[in-house]
Parts: C-alpha cells; structure tokens; sequence
C-alpha cells in the first residue's frame, strides 16, 4: 500500500489558489510474507534555496516531471522538483516508483494522476492512498461534491492531459466512504 500527504511548510508564503502542495510525503507498507518492506520519501517543490534535511539523501539535479521523479526517488531520499509542473506528477511518480508501472498501465496511471490532481487541489493537509490498480481513496475531511467541482476546474475541454495519460473527466468516479474519506476510481479502459 502507498500513502501520500500533502502540506504546506509554516514558512511558505499564502498558498495561491490551486497551487501544488511545497511538501509530498509518501510512505509504503508492502504486506504479505517477510520481510516487509516500509519507508518514507519526501518530494519538495523547489521554490528558493534548498533547506537542510540533514541525515537524508537528496536526489538532483530538480526534476520535472512523473517519471524523472520516479527515477531519482530510486536512489534519493528526497526529490527536489520545480514549481509550476503538472501537481499530480509526484502522486503519478510515487506510483511508478513503488509500483513498477509503465507507460502502458493506463488505468493505473489515470488513477494516480486523479488522485493527484485531488489532493493539490485541497486548502489544508491530507492524505491518499494509493493501490497498485490505481484507485485510491482520499482523505480530508472534504465532501466528494466539493472534490468533483475542483477536479471539473482541472479538466479543461473535459480532458486532463499529462505526457502520460489523458484523463476524461466523466470517466471519474467518486464516492463518499466515511464522512471524512472519498474513494476515486475510474471506469474502465477511461485513459489512454
């Protein structure tokens, strides 16, 4: 299982509207026999000078995009990424990572980059977890109403498109699964 959060370090400056989130934190549980692996990875969006994070290794050159995130968190504790990139790159790319997707696990990737695309678009902390098939499931205390109007301001002509996946927006599914927890799935065969 994969885990991602999202924050705003107290030192940022007010957020602006839609902007990705400074910090993704992902965090992994893999079941099944031992010995299980577990982690943490941090992807920062760059945005000034680098802070110390001491004792962890620090990925570069900053990447810019899914899968060069992907690369650098092999070998990286934390990912500097730039600002202004698609914000569910680091969701797409802590798939790919943990996963081992390709460019042809479409439903996966359209899975993650939903996923993505809704926890940027949330005002404070939260969470998502993310499942090997792509669905996940969203926590944040934001009703599903509220994630679909945001997500609908995302998909422009109806379509998100990433250099991975096009995601139709009426191929997004959401239900409310515990007052503070949305599940996001996609109908089947919806991305290409």
């Amino acid at each position: 299982m994969l885990r991602i959060g999202t924050w705003k370090p107290a030192v940022s400056p007010v957020p602006r509207a839609g902007a990705p989130a400074d910090v993704v934190a992902c965090g992994w549980h893999d079941s099944g026999p031992p010995p299980c692996a577990t982690g943490v990875k941090i992807i920062y969006t760059l945005d000034g000078p680098v802070p110390e994070f001491p004792g962890l290794r620090v990925g570069r050159p900053v990447a810019r995009g899914a899968e060069e995130i992907a690369e650098l968190l092999q070998g990286a504790d934390v990912v500097l990424t730039a600002p202004g990139g698609c914000p569910a790159a680091p969701v797409v790319a802590a798939g790919i990572w943990h996963y081992g997707w390709t460019r042809d696990d479409t439903g996966p990737l359209a899975g993650a980059t939903v996923a993505g695309l809704a926890l940027a678009a949330q005002p404070g902390p939260c969470s998502a977890e993310i499942r090997r098939d792509g669905r996940s499931s969203l926590d944040g205390g934001v009703p599903a109403a509220a994630i679909r109007a945001r997500l609908a301001d995302r998909f422009s002509g109806g379509r998100y498109r990433t250099p991975e996946v096009t995601v139709p927006l009426e191929s997004v599914r959401l239900s409310q699964e515990a007052p503070s927890r949305i599940g996001i799935a996609l109908h089947a065969e919806a991305a290409r």
